[in-house]
């Protein structure tokens, strides 16, 4: 499969809304590595899952969640993102994030997201923490 279409497939996949879990093992080689931009990275796929799983649990609404952008060159991706959401304890958060994605063998092996972390706030601040 060309890797345009297998970023497609984890586009429309996104869109169903999955668990993390799905996508992470659906899309993510078991020992990929994830970085918040300057952050240490985060080595293996469980860790990014624990991750993500402990965000969206501090999520009360999401108010938008939009793609915008996708670019493919090589054995990279780049998918842009806005999303709106307010957490348990009442922080309003808006993130326009570019994720960046390197591809082996229909799997994502590395992933960098670049975004300005300054109005991340509260629970969600120290979560987004976690390396």
């Amino acid at each position: 499969m060309e890797l345009r279409q297998k970023v497609q497939e984890l586009l429309d996949f996104l869109q169903t809304n999955p668990q993390p879990e799905q996508v992470y093992e659906r899309f993510y080689d078991e020992n990929v590595i994830v970085q918040e931009n300057l952050q240490q990275p985060r080595v293996g796929r469980s860790l990014s899952i624990q991750r993500q799983q402990q965000m969206n649990a501090n999520v009360k609404e999401v108010h938008e969640f939009k793609l915008g952008a996708v670019l493919v060159d090589g054995e990279r991706s780049v998918i842009e993102a806005h999303i709106d959401l307010t957490t348990l304890d009442g922080h309003h958060i808006r993130i326009e994030e570019l994720a960046m994605q390197t591809w082996k063998d229909g799997r994502i092996i590395q992933e960098r997201f670049f975004y300005d972390p300054a109005n991340i706030q509260g629970v969600a601040k120290e979560i987004n923490a976690i390396h």
